[in-house]
């Protein structure tokens, strides 16, 4: 086949395949303004609902915003308290 010819084949089958991507794009435009049409007046019935991460009922973005980090040594944390650290639960230390 001649270059020219090749050269007009090529031209020919981008400009096909940029007019798909461009109908793909609006089409995906499209389907995102209606669905930002639609009413959303009921919400989600799991919107509101809000899991706390920690034990103690606390979440960790509050934990952060407040500046602590939670961990074993935070108040209310799920480990119990140990006697000097040795393992054992506090007030059952024998030594």
């Amino acid at each position: 086949m001649h270059p020219e010819m090749i050269r007009a084949v090529a031209v020919q089958q981008m400009g096909d395949r940029q007019a798909e991507a461009q109908a793909g794009r609006r089409a995906r435009l499209a389907r995102q303004a209606r669905k930002d049409r639609r009413p959303t007046s009921v919400p989600h019935p799991l919107t509101a609902v809000r899991i706390p991460d920690y034990v103690d009922g606390t979440f960790q973005h509050d934990a952060r915003r407040a500046g602590r980090t939670p961990g074993p040594d935070s108040a209310g944390a799920a480990a119990p308290a140990t006697a000097g650290g040795r393992g054992a639960v506090a007030g059952r230390d024998a030594a």
